[in-house]
């Protein structure tokens, strides 16, 4: 993994700003919006009003938060300082003393063998995720002989759905891909795939997925 870990320094951070925030010991990932600062004292999240949200967010609770901007994800540590509830589900957290930035340009790259399928103009097909970072992944399929899929050409869009963020019965990701290259041997294709127009909320749940399963290499 390619990051840097600095002191931080008064944030840029615009209101508005798109946050994953994660609680301690879970592996639940909520997203939330920065409304308000107050440099190098706190930040203020509007959080959204799930069931069970305020017991999980009790002062003192540790998170970690994590946003994009200008093609770098930033990742901090902090605590729980208060919360309100109206006029909206606020959070109340500390501003953070030392940042860890990892550039989405300098993509890690995991190794993996995860069921997946490939959504296309020639119908959906089952795939094995084969390796997976911020930026792509490269999947493997059989084919038969005819099979339409074997017209596939670079450049062509097509849409992977998996389940490797969250836990066991979430809905699993739908993920817009360009193919980038192509390769057969016999009856098996492997596709590289480069991910398009994907959401702040999946760049960073992705990226969380892919610190967790490095922590485990």
């Amino acid at each position: 993994m390619v990051s840097k870990t600095c002191t931080a320094q008064a944030l840029d951070l615009p209101l508005g700003t798109r946050m994953l925030l994660n609680i301690a010991g879970t592996k639940e990932n909520l997203s939330s919006e920065v409304v308000g600062l107050q440099h190098f004292e706190y930040l203020i999240l509007k959080m959204p009003l799930v069931p069970g949200i305020r017991a999980r967010l009790l002062n003192g609770e540790m998170v970690t938060l994590r946003y994009i901007s200008g093609g770098t994800i930033f990742g901090f540590k902090s605590q729980v300082l208060n919360h309100i509830v109206k006029p909206g589900f606020l959070l109340f957290v500390e501003y953070p003393d030392a940042m860890e930035q990892v550039d989405l340009r300098q993509h890690r790259r995991v190794n993996c063998l995860l069921p997946a399928a490939l959504h296309g103009r020639h119908g959906v097909y089952k795939c094995i995720l084969l390796d997976l970072s911020e930026g792509g992944c490269k999947v493997s399929l059989e084919l038969q002989r005819d099979d339409p899929f074997r017209d596939t050409a670079v450049d062509d869009m097509l849409v992977l759905q998996c389940g490797f963020f969250g836990g066991e019965g979430q809905i699993q990701t739908a993920l817009s891909c360009l193919v980038k290259s192509i390769s057969m041997d016999g009856g098996r294709v492997q596709l590289g795939l480069k991910f398009n127009d994907l959401s702040t909320e999946t760049q960073l749940e992705l990226s969380t997925y892919l610190d967790s399963v490095a922590c485990l290499g």
